[in-house]
């Protein structure tokens, strides 16, 4: 009979060290989208940012009489929306709302989920390999980033075409795609948490 037993010592103890890089990482995270105070502070009377015209396009845009009916009432308190309210709307939309949502971010992620899975997975073991894993999380936000820009022409968004209106308007059919600063606006940030 064989039997084969191999026995590894180092004398070193690296739990703490390992913990600490652990704990480290699980403080960074990596943001896709328009950063907050990226763009001009708000000014009463001053166009929309891009941040603001990606939210109405990812959620829709209500009509002006149900929004004229409803602000005094929301302001006031007298129509308080709960948070489950505002949830459900966000996440599916509404038929009262003029343009249909267009979501961007959420949706690209999802789609490219298994490429930024396996970018995550390279950046964990450059964590444990004890090396800098700043380009590698930055690799990541790129991904996220580009994914998100591409997903303004990816077909697979199966956004609703432009209205004829609006092709007449822009002359284009292209959703969402007029100068393209829109898109241009997402970036990514990674903070510590």
């Amino acid at each position: 009979m064989f039997s084969a037993i191999s026995q590894v010592t180092t004398g070193v103890d690296k739990t703490g060290d390992l913990k600490k890089t652990l704990e480290s990482l699980a403080r960074k995270q990596v943001y896709v989208g328009i950063p907050e105070g990226s763009e001009r502070p708000e000014e009463q009377g001053q166009p929309i940012d891009n941040a603001q015209l990606l939210y109405i396009h990812t959620h829709g845009v209500r009509q002006k009489v149900m929004r004229e009916e409803m602000n005094p009432k929301v302001e006031s308190g007298e129509m308080p929306y709960s948070k489950a309210y505002q949830m459900f709307i966000q996440s599916f939309g509404s038929p009262l709302w003029q343009s249909p949502p267009r979501p961007v971010i959420e949706p690209a992620i999802e789609h490219n989920k298994d490429v930024i899975a396996t970018q995550l997975r390279n950046v964990m073991q450059t964590a444990l390999d004890g090396q800098n894993l700043e380009p590698e999380l930055h690799k990541a936000g790129l991904m996220g980033q580009n994914f998100a820009r591409g997903w303004f022409t990816n077909p697979a968004n199966n956004w609703p075409p432009n209205s004829p209106s609006t092709v007449k308007k822009k002359g284009s059919n292209q959703p969402l795609i007029n100068t393209g600063e829109l898109r241009k606006s997402i970036t990514y940030v990674i903070r510590e948490e």
